[in-house]
């Protein structure tokens, strides 16, 4: 009994020179054991903190009378941790909140006596119950007060939620597979007869769904107002979803303690400035480690300075809840070679480093091939070619000059494997291989519709005869060495833009790329007589 009620004080160790007797802790959660394997044992090791200012003692298991050092430690008074908590009268009785209670214990010298009497008074016991209560209820042992008392509250909460699940599954579904929710006429109650209006993808998976679930059906049939469909829960729902994923995402990358920060930024359709915002970090152990890289949200940004980017990103990262600002987690960083990005001085990354000395500045390996590809077509007779390519595009890019070439190639003795051409990336020089394999490959239709434009009576025969004269044996040779080149950038580039791709692979990558080159450069001769015989071929559907 009395290893029990000694459990039950709750000691408090105040400062000498501080007489105040407001408690530094109430944790009533808290709990100790006591070890009763020896007798005349001082207070067990593990139950006991170094007595400091302001500091909190534990719990007493006292065999016998106190000990000198007990009392020392004990001299500045003791309380019931569950009365100085809870007990607010003396219960039963109108009983005094003495010692223990209301002001600190220190009588030693009758202190199990002393323990006994409080351990039998009814506050005591009371404060004792409140305290279970509390800590079951906290930890969620028991439902609440208030939930207990109302078991209606308890299954209204289940209906909504039963409610609600349908729906989260028809916006992820939507997202899934990318498709839009809304549609001309997504407001009001669902018609579940025909309706001649367009009630959106949402509604009408909604409406699908609730045909085999009576109880779907009878919720969006009813004359509630909640019935979670307006578009402001639905972008509040997947507003939620990508918080899930993001600290799913997240998690990850704190877990491997390592990763690099990447960012770019665009424009978007409303003309305002976007920075998107990845991370490339580790995952798995021993030989599964594998490397992942993530997009984790879009920024938006007001400045395109360097200190202003170098902010962006770093309070982006911490936004979504990486570990970047106050730990060394962050070590590398990704991004293109404007001057406001990777500057020495003043750029994005330099900044960045040194708040983050390990986060080394890498330049994008594919960015680095595209600048390379434009440097090597900056001769006259390639920006020509390039240029000429895309007045095709624009001069067929109309509607009456584009049927006439798809009925050109719809009337052709074979079957080109593309029915139009294709617009030159304005950026990416890797990426216009496309557009020039195309335009060889419908260059023979392509000659042929320019010669019955020609025979129009409007502007378009006027302009079909000054695009023909642009097409000599110069533009045909530029365009095979053209083509050449950017067959051997394109699969490089692709190479290097994979996701689980890693610093020595990057590096070797190329040295493949170099030697063919070198081989081609070693038999010009013979492979420009390849490019010319192509050249010859196309030049006699000019003629």
């Amino acid at each position: 009994m009395v290893i029990k009620m000694c459990n039950e004080i709750y000691f408090r160790c105040y400062s000498p020179h501080n007489t105040s007797p407001e408690p530094v802790n109430t944790d009533i959660s808290q709990t100790s054991t006591s070890s009763t394997s020896s007798k005349n044992t001082a207070i067990s090791e593990q139950n006991v903190i170094d007595p400091r200012n302001n500091d909190i003692g534990l719990f007493v298991n006292a065999n016998g009378s106190l000990t000198d050092e007990q009392k020392h430690l004990l001299k500045n008074g003791a309380f019931c941790k569950f009365c100085l908590v809870f007990a607010t009268t003396g219960g039963v009785g109108q009983q005094q909140l003495g010692a223990l209670t209301n002001k600190a214990f220190t009588n030693w010298k009758n202190a199990k006596e002393k323990f006994n009497e409080h351990a039998s008074f009814d506050y005591h016991n009371l404060s004792v119950t409140k305290a279970e209560g509390f800590l079951s209820i906290y930890s969620n042992k028991t439902p609440s007060i208030i939930t207990a008392l109302d078991n209606d509250r308890v299954k209204l909460i289940k209906q909504n939620r039963d409610k609600l699940i349908p729906i989260i599954e028809c916006i992820l579904l939507c997202g899934y597979q990318e498709i839009p929710l809304r549609g001309s006429f997504d407001f009001g109650p669902i018609n579940f007869k025909n309706s001649t209006h367009n009630e959106g993808n949402f509604r009408a998976i909604l409406k699908y769904k609730a045909k085999d679930c009576e109880f779907l059906k009878s919720h969006l049939e009813s004359d509630t107002k909640s019935k979670y469909l307006s578009p402001q829960i639905q972008n509040e729902i997947i507003t939620i979803c990508g918080d899930i994923l993001i600290k799913k995402l997240v998690d990850k990358v704190n877990e491997s303690k390592c990763f690099l920060a990447m960012a770019d930024e665009t424009t978007d359709v409303l003309v305002s400035e976007q920075l998107t915002i990845c991370v490339r970090y580790l995952s798995g152990t021993g030989s599964n480690i594998e490397i992942n890289e993530d997009f984790l949200k879009f920024y938006e940004i007001s400045s395109l300075t360097g200190k202003d980017l170098a902010s962006s990103i770093l309070n982006g990262l911490n936004s979504c809840g990486l570990d970047c600002l106050d730990c060394d987690f962050l070590y590398g960083q990704g991004y293109d070679g404007a001057a406001n990005m990777a500057g020495q001085f003043k750029g994005a990354q330099t900044i960045i480093r040194s708040k983050h000395p390990k986060a080394l500045y890498v330049h994008c390996a594919a960015h680095s091939l595209n600048l390379a590809v434009s440097s090597a077509c900056n001769m006259q007779s390639m920006r020509n070619c390039l240029g000429i390519i895309e007045k095709y595009y624009c001069f067929f890019n109309f509607p009456k000059r584009n049927n006439e070439l798809l009925e050109v190639i719809n009337n052709d003795d074979w079957e080109p494997k593309v029915k139009t051409l294709k617009r030159l990336c304005m950026t990416r020089w890797v990426q216009r291989y496309d557009a020039i394999n195309d335009f060889i490959e419908l260059f023979p239709c392509v000659t042929t519709a320019h010669s019955n434009i020609s025979e129009w009576n409007d502007s378009s025969s006027t302009d079909t005869n000054m695009m023909l004269k642009a097409i000599d044996l110069q533009f045909l040779v530029s365009l095979q060495v053209i083509k050449v080149l950017f067959s051997f950038a394109l699969p490089l580039c692709k190479q290097l833009q994979r996701k689980n791709i890693d610093l020595k692979e990057m590096v070797n990558l190329p040295s493949t790329s170099m030697t063919v080159l070198e081989n081609l450069r070693k038999n010009v001769e013979n492979e420009f007589k390849k490019m010319f015989k192509e050249a010859q071929v196309n030049a006699r559907y000019l003629f």
